[in-house]
């Protein structure tokens, strides 16, 4: 299971302990008129490696480009811009943790679309590499409640990212019945991958049967998208409404 916070730990504001650099004090001080500044004068900084305590959840230790840094600190779309163009190859990079791009880490933490819009644009690529775990960037996107836009974008640059999988066999669209996301995303991921209504995943859930699992303001609706979905795909009417009086009568609160 994907658990993941939707927002950044109190230890993020814990200090570096090697590499450090006026850049990277001004990122973590989130001041980003001056960071945007520092990039243009003395861009190398952003080409900078800095091992960072408490990275991860407050206790896995990584080291990280300044730019991975703004991304977990959801710097705006002209910050980030800055960064990648002081030192474009950190739009490639992997932290050397859990082996994250930036995108990764900008979807983990919930940044706007145009952040992951200037991602995607700079290298459409970065939407197909996974993690340690198997995870792309649109995974991380999901566990933080899938945004209609964000989904579309990854989709627009490649609809085949709906069918991939991470280790432990979870698609996109397990993720976002497991965290509830918008009936709109679920739609549209369900559009790029038909067949992953029924798909499992490695201990054998189900869309239908993670969203059983959870509670959330749209689960009805959510439910009825995805049992509608089953009927439409001719599974057999006796399952179908197994299903329906399970979701609706039994699971949803």
């Amino acid at each position: 299971m994907l658990r993941l916070p939707l927002s950044w730990p109190l230890s993020v504001k814990l200090s570096f302990t090697r590499g450090s650099k006026k850049l990277n004090q001004f990122i973590m001080n989130e001041d980003w008129h001056a960071v945007k500044k520092r990039c243009k004068k003395y861009p190398r900084e952003a080409a900078v490696w800095t091992e960072r305590v408490g990275f991860f959840d407050g206790v896995r230790t990584s080291r990280v480009l300044p730019l991975h840094q703004a991304c977990a600190l959801r710097a705006p779309k002209d910050v980030i811009n800055a960064l990648i163009v002081a030192y474009p190859k950190g739009a490639n990079a992997l932290e050397t943790s859990f082996k994250r791009l930036p995108l990764h880490i900008a979807c983990q933490n919930g940044c706007a679309a145009d952040v992951i819009e200037i991602f995607l644009s700079y290298n459409p690529l970065c939407a197909q590499v996974g993690d340690v775990f198997g995870r792309c960037p649109i995974h991380y996107a999901c566990c933080n409640g899938a945004a209609p836009d964000v989904v579309d974008l990854f989709l627009s640059v490649d609809p085949s990212i709906a069918t991939v999988t991470d280790k432990a066999g979870w698609l996109p669209i397990h993720v976002a019945c497991q965290m509830g996301a918008s009936i709109e995303s679920i739609q549209k991921l369900l559009d790029a991958n038909p067949s992953s209504l029924q798909a499992m995943t490695a201990k054998g859930s189900t869309p239908l049967k993670l969203l059983c699992k959870i509670n959330c303001n749209n689960k009805k609706d959510i439910a009825r998208l995805l049992i509608d979905r089953l009927i439409s795909l001719s599974m057999g009417q006796n399952q179908t409404s197994s299903c329906y009086n399970d979701v609706t009568n039994r699971e949803i609160v």
